[in-house]
């Protein structure tokens, strides 16, 4: 149990920083595994699927890609967009969820990464959630499938929008 006051109090320190800045303090702990054009992955209790992802695909030179997953967590941010602001509005939430899916794709943007993922979870009184995935720590596990295609997307910002649409 000292163990889980360590990762508690881990992540009420570094709760208010971004993603970027999360991956710097916090020791990802996924594992994963290629077979051809596919990338099997695991999380474990307390890695964030987007900085996890994130990694993998770097490190794996991902350029397109789809995601899909399940699993299971306890502290998650999701967003929506709102057309008028064109901006995304989170909403934080806590407690046991299971993440009933995961889907997204893989692209890149300015020739970097780019990964838009949204996400659905849903909670013993039958209550679901989803949207636009900002931040997910998982509380249990996570299943997650990266299917790799050959050829790269790159995205540009629609200027009607706002929103990083595919450029072809």
């Amino acid at each position: 149990m000292k163990y889980d006051k360590i990762v508690r109090y881990s992540l009420n320190y570094i709760g208010d920083l971004g993603i970027k800045e999360l991956a710097k303090y916090w020791r990802i702990i996924m594992e994963y595994k290629k077979f051809n054009n596919t990338i099997v992955v695991r999380l474990d209790v307390g890695d964030e699927i987007m900085s996890s992802l994130t990694e993998i695909v770097e490190r794996e030179n991902v350029k397109l890609a789809q995601i899909n997953g399940l699993g299971g967590t306890n502290d998650f941010t999701i967003a929506v967009r709102n057309p008028e602001t064109k901006q995304y509005d989170p909403t934080d939430y806590k407690g046991r969820y299971e993440i009933a899916n995961i889907h997204g794709n893989v692209t890149t943007m300015d020739g970097k990464p780019y990964l838009h993922i949204h996400i659905g979870c849903g909670n013993e009184k039958g209550e679901y959630r989803g949207g636009h995935l900002v931040r997910c720590i998982i509380g249990a596990t996570a299943e997650i499938f990266i299917t790799i295609y050959d050829g790269v997307i790159e995205r540009k910002i629609d200027d009607k929008t706002g929103l990083h649409i595919f450029k072809f």
